[in-house]
Formats: structure tokens, sequence, C-alpha cells
């Protein structure tokens, strides 16, 4: 027992960027399931404790969590970050006013904390992290200006993204590609995708709070 403790501090403190997924991942399981009250305070407890660790323990600690942009963001855009979700929160509940579509049923809490916490860290390392940086250099290395690249990289990110989810017809695939692009943008101009996880999870609370209090 002892000899696995110290294995797992050591593969926690050497190995992040194998950390870091493998918690989120656990966390999104947990709190999935986590409709009973025990239950979600645990899962509370697991999202504090996965956002403690991933933001202000690990964030730019190694070279592959800079490859896939884990790092702090430029001056500024921790705030740009909570303003830009909030501002697509609200276009994005414009856009289902005006073409008369819901925004989706009253979300219970556990479902407000998954969208709001480990499930965007999940997604954004995913796409706006890895997917990104591969596309990125790929197209770098095949000598497309960088400007180029980066913007078809945050643009096929933003698509793989809205094809990963459920809805994949009509306006909800449209509003979750524009998020999608949304998300890259905040990542190629605060140069971090922790940036643009906390704008992923800001819209996804807000849209959540807008359902639960327009019963839409």
């Amino acid at each position: 027992m002892a000899r696995f403790t110290v294995l797992l501090r050591g593969t926690i403190t050497a190995n992040p960027e194998l950390f870091l997924p493998v918690a989120c991942l656990f966390v999104w399981q947990v709190t999935a399931v986590a409709a009973k009250p025990a239950a979600f305070g645990f899962a509370l407890l697991l999202t504090l404790l996965l956002f403690i660790y991933g933001y202000y323990r690990v964030l730019g600690k190694t070279e592959w969590l800079r490859r896939i942009g884990w790092v702090a963001p430029r001056q500024g855009f921790w705030f740009y970050s909570l303003i830009a979700g909030v501002a697509a929160a609200a276009s994005i509940w414009w856009i289902a006013r005006f073409f008369q579509q819901s925004l989706g049923g009253v979300p219970p809490p556990q479902r407000i904390l998954l969208a709001s916490f480990s499930g965007p860290m999940i997604e954004e390392m995913l796409f706006r992290g890895l997917l990104f940086w591969l596309i990125f250099e790929l197209l770098k290395r095949r000598g497309v200006p960088q400007s180029a690249a980066a913007g078809a990289a945050v643009c096929l990110a933003a698509i793989a993204f809205a094809f990963s989810h459920n809805d994949r017809s009509g306006l909800r695939l449209y509003a979750t590609i524009l998020t999608g692009l949304a998300f890259g943008w905040m990542r190629v101009r605060s140069g971090s995708t922790a940036a643009a996880t906390v704008m992923h999870a800001v819209y996804n609370l807000v849209i959540s709070l807008i359902a639960a209090l327009s019963g839409a």
C-alpha cells in the first residue's frame, strides 16, 4: 500500500499531463450520476479539488501541458473569458428566441455542475487543446502561414466539437459550431486553453440558469 501511495504521488506530481485528463474523466463520471444529496456533495468536493489541481497546481507545469495550451492566459484574459462566456450565452439565448427554439428542459443540479466544470475541461483540452495543436502544427509544417493555420484549426476543431454532441441537426448544430468558434477564438487570442475552458464553463452555466429560470 505504501509503495502504491508513493507511485500515485509521483504520477500526480511528475505527470500532470496524464493525471489531469484522467482526473477530469473520473470527476465527470461521478458528477454525471450524483443525483442523491450525498453523492452530489461528493461530486462538489471532487470538482473543487480538480479545479485547484488543474488551475493552481499544474497550469503550464510541463511541456505537454504548454503544447495543448494549459497555461495562464495573456494579461486580462481571465476577466475577458468570463465576460465572453456571458456574452456567448446571451447571444445563443437571443438566437433561440428569434427562431422560437427551446434551450432544453430544466437541468438537474448534477448536470449543471457537470456542464460548468469537469465537462468543459475535458472538451477544451481535447478540442481547443490537443486537436487544435495537432491541426495547427501539421499546417505550419506544410508551410501554411501561422494566422491561416490558427484559423483553420479553430474552424476544424469547432466542427469536430459540434459533431461530438448529441444534437447534430438544425439550429442546435449551428449554435454549437458558433460557440466552438468562439471558444477557439478565445484560445487563440488568450494563448490559453484554460481561458477557453473558463469561457465554456461560464457559457454552460449561464445557459443552464436561463433554462432553469425560464422553465424552457
